[in-house]
Order: C-alpha cells, then structure tokens, then sequence
C-alpha cells in the first residue's frame, strides 16, 4: 500500500489509527497507467507479446474472445479513417 501511496495511486487518510487508503484516480485510470508501466518493464513496449502472454496466461472463454475481435474490429476501422 505505501508503495501504491507513493506512487500516487492511493491516497491516505492518518486521521486514524490505522490508516485507510483510497484510490485518487478511477480504475479504469489507474488500469492504463499499470498495463503502460508493464508493456514497457516486461515487453520492451511490445503490445502483441503482452496480448500474447495474456491469452496464453488462462483459459479464455468464446464471450470474451468475441469482445476481443469486436475491439480488434473497432480499431481497426479507426486506423483505416486516419
């Protein structure tokens, strides 16, 4: 939690005894910022091996795969308009 804190991801209250923490920024947020910091740490800033190893990681069921191509085919046709 201190290193959460630290990184300004947690935010503090020590009016107790024990300390109670809250997130500052939205999970979503929050979620982008640790997948960025892990896509340049573990995948030399490599998207298709960080899809990869996480495909591979675990069983994916048929709905989330369908989500996947759906976003796959969003992204896709914004890159086709630019």
């Amino acid at each position: 939690m201190q290193i959460m804190h630290d990184k300004g991801l947690l935010a503090r209250d020590e009016s107790r005894r024990s300390h109670v923490y809250r997130p500052t920024l939205p999970a979503e947020k929050t979620q982008r910022q640790l997948v960025a910091d892990l896509l340049d740490r573990a995948f030399e800033g490599s998207a298709e091996k960080l899809v990869m190893q996480a495909l591979s990681a675990k069983q994916v069921s048929a709905e989330e795969l369908a989500q996947i191509r759906a976003l796959l085919d969003e992204i896709e046709s914004l890159s086709r308009k630019t």
